[in-house]
């Protein structure tokens, strides 16, 4: 198990006899390997409020007797003296974030921000996990002003765990998604240049395995093969309309080179390229 976290004052301390809106106690990351599995067992909970966010494999989580498996992009908030029973599968190459915080109206916050509940779907945004990484790094470096950065980094935290979870409800609520909607749009119209599976997540604000899957569960297809789809299409018109010879046909429609484009071209529709060709012929004779 690799274990990178930072604390307070360098003490794992449940409780702060502080009146402040916000007080960050400690954050850390997980990575569960090495042939042993992590199990958290609190009967009485802590003192404090406590973030969980699964960034990588699944996570398995005791509530209300009997076990939760959630997957990566999922949020776990606990309340203060919260049972807290849940554990991690190397198996499952999991890994995880963790906050814990406390407040003069953390309650109140939460409720304001939406998240006051205990299972929240937030999504892979690539933005959550560097905000992890710049509250541990404040609280680790202890610069001038660190505790001040590391409470504001901590809100914005909280606001933007917020923020997704209102994307993903919105999403699962009406099938949209305005971001994905972009993306395919930006396809139809670039489908001819390089279009690079790693940029297009970039642009999504995910990383590359969960923008496949996002992209997959949204269009019945992975990113390459709806591209490629975009691509036989145009293609198809060109045979049907013009005399280019499928060298520039290939080229003109984004494939990598003529002979991946015929291959695939037979593979999707049974034909080569130029039988395509000659059957449009036949039929407009007829």
């Amino acid at each position: 198990m690799l274990l990178y976290s930072a604390y307070l004052y360098d003490q794992d301390l449940d409780s702060y006899n502080v009146n402040l809106p916000f007080l960050v106690h400690s954050c850390g990351k997980v990575s569960v390997n090495c042939g042993k599995n992590l199990n958290t067992d609190r009967q009485n909970g802590r003192k404090d409020f406590q973030i969980i966010y699964i960034h990588q494999g699944k996570g398995h989580f005791i509530l209300d007797n009997r076990e939760v498996v959630l997957d990566e992009g999922c949020t776990v908030l606990y309340y203060p003296y919260e049972i807290q029973q849940y554990f991690f599968r190397y198996s499952e190459n999991a890994q995880f974030y963790w906050l814990h915080f406390s407040g003069n109206d953390i309650p109140g916050l939460l409720r304001e921000a939406g998240l006051d509940r205990q299972i929240i779907d937030t999504g892979m945004a690539s933005y959550i996990p560097a905000l992890f990484e710049g509250i541990i790094r404040e609280l680790s470096m202890k610069q001038p002003g660190y505790l001040q950065i590391a409470n504001l980094k901590s809100q914005e935290l909280v606001w933007l765990l917020a923020r997704e979870a209102r994307k993903q409800a919105s999403r699962n609520r009406n099938g949209y998604n305005a971001e994905m909607e972009e993306i395919l749009e930006f396809i139809h119209q670039n489908y001819y240049q390089d279009l690079v599976i790693e940029q297009l997540a970039r642009c999504y604000g995910t990383s590359t395995s969960w923008f496949i899957k996002e992209f997959s569960r949204y269009t019945g297809l992975t990113p390459k093969k709806y591209i490629n789809e975009v691509r036989l299409n145009h293609a198809k018109e060109l045979l049907s309309s013009t005399n280019y010879n499928i060298s520039k046909i290939s080229n003109v429609c984004g494939f990598e080179n003529p002979l991946y484009f015929s291959r695939y071209f037979q593979k999707h529709y049974h034909m080569a390229p130029s039988e395509y060709r000659d059957m449009g012929k036949r039929q407009l004779n007829i």
